[in-house]
């Protein structure tokens, strides 16, 4: 059964930059895809923001999040989050694993 992760941060009214954006992208997600992660996502509204990864199993995902790299791509992403005012790991205001129990994926995606 894939496995789902989420994390949701408080902005505390700061705005979502694009270097945060990318920041992430670049350096958790394509180190994430490259290494098993079927999917990846990162959403915001007014208040937070959520980073979400689908995962084929929790073997997969716990050999990237536990890897010694892991931990240079979390100094990235905090210190380009931290420089919009947000602080990881400070502002998560709630982290998950949990199983996928149902997902549709449309062609072509």
């Amino acid at each position: 059964m894939p496995i789902a992760r989420y994390w949701v941060v408080k902005t505390g009214g700061n705005e979502v930059t694009e270097e945060m954006v990318t920041s992430w992208k670049d350096n958790f997600l394509e180190f994430a895809m490259q290494n098993g992660c079927l999917r990846g996502a990162l959403v915001a509204d007014d208040e937070r923001i959520i980073a979400g990864t689908i995962w084929p199993d929790l073997e997969t995902m716990n050999a990237v999040i536990e890897s010694d790299h892991y931990g240079v791509i979390g100094e990235a992403v905090s210190a380009s989050w931290g420089a919009g005012g947000i602080s990881i790991p400070d502002d998560i205001e709630f982290a998950c694993n949990g199983e996928v129990l149902t997902m549709v994926v449309p062609e072509g995606l």
